[in-house]
C-alpha cells in the first residue's frame, strides 16, 4: 500500500517574493518620482495664478465698492528678489486719480504674493466706475520633468473701459510648425 505524506504549508510569503515587490516598488518609485516633480511645478503656477486673478478680482469689486480708485503697485520684494509681490493702495472717495505712484494714496492691508516671476506692463488701477488702465500681468515658471526642461506662462490682459479681465495661457504646442501662442483658459 501506498502512502502520500502530505506537508502541511504555513501561509507566509518567502523571502523572494519579498525582494521582488521591494524592487518593482522602487522600480515604479524611480519612473514616477521625476514626473511628480514637474506635476508640482505647474500646479505651483496655476495655484499662483489662480490667486492673483483673485487679488485682482477682489479689488475691481472693493473699488466700486469703496467708490475709489485703487491701484495696484508691483514690486520685487517678496521672499526672493524674483517673486512676485503686489501692493495695493486706495485713493480718495468719490474722485477718479491719475495711476501714478505718489502722494494721496492709502495703503490698503490687502496684498498678493507668489513665487513664480511675475513681469506686468504698467501698473493698473481699478476706479469707482469698473473702468480700469489697461495693462497685464504675465505669471512665469521653468519646470523640469521627464519632456525636458520647459517655461510655463499665465497671463492677466486688463481691458481699460471695462475693466474686463482675461485669462490667457501660453500653448507652447505646434500647428503646421507654427507655436500657438496664447490662447484663452
Amino acid at each position: 500500500m501506498l502512502r502520500f505524506s502530505i506537508k502541511h504549508f504555513r501561509p507566509g510569503i518567502t523571502l523572494i517574493e519579498l525582494l521582488v515587490v521591494i524592487v518593482v516598488i522602487g522600480i515604479l518609485a524611480g519612473v514616477g518620482g521625476p514626473n511628480l516633480g514637474g506635476w508640482n511645478c505647474r500646479q505651483e503656477l496655476k495655484n499662483d495664478f489662480a490667486e492673483l486673478n483673485g487679488f485682482l478680482e477682489e479689488l475691481k469689486i472693493e473699488s466700486v465698492t469703496r467708490n475709489r480708485t485703487m491701484f495696484v503697485l508691483v514690486s520685487s520684494a517678496g521672499k526672493d528678489a524674483g517673486n512676485a509681490y503686489i501692493k495695493a493702495y486706495q485713493g480718495p472717495q468719490g474722485k477718479k486719480k491719475a495711476c501714478v505712484k505718489g502722494a494721496g494714496w492709502e495703503r490698503i492691508e490687502t496684498n498678493y504674493e507668489a513665487e513664480s516671476v511675475l513681469e506686468y506692463t504698467k501698473p493698473v488701477c481699478f476706479n469707482a466706475d469698473a473702468s480700469a488702465t489697461a495693462g497685464s500681468y504675465t505669471l512665469g515658471r521653468q519646470c523640469s520633468g521627464w519632456w525636458g526642461d520647459t517655461n510655463f506662462q499665465y497671463k492677466n490682459q486688463i481691458f481699460g473701459a471695462t475693466g474686463y479681465i482675461e485669462k490667457l495661457k501660453y500653448n507652447t504646442n505646434k500647428v503646421n510648425g507654427k507655436v500657438i501662442g496664447w490662447e484663452d483658459i
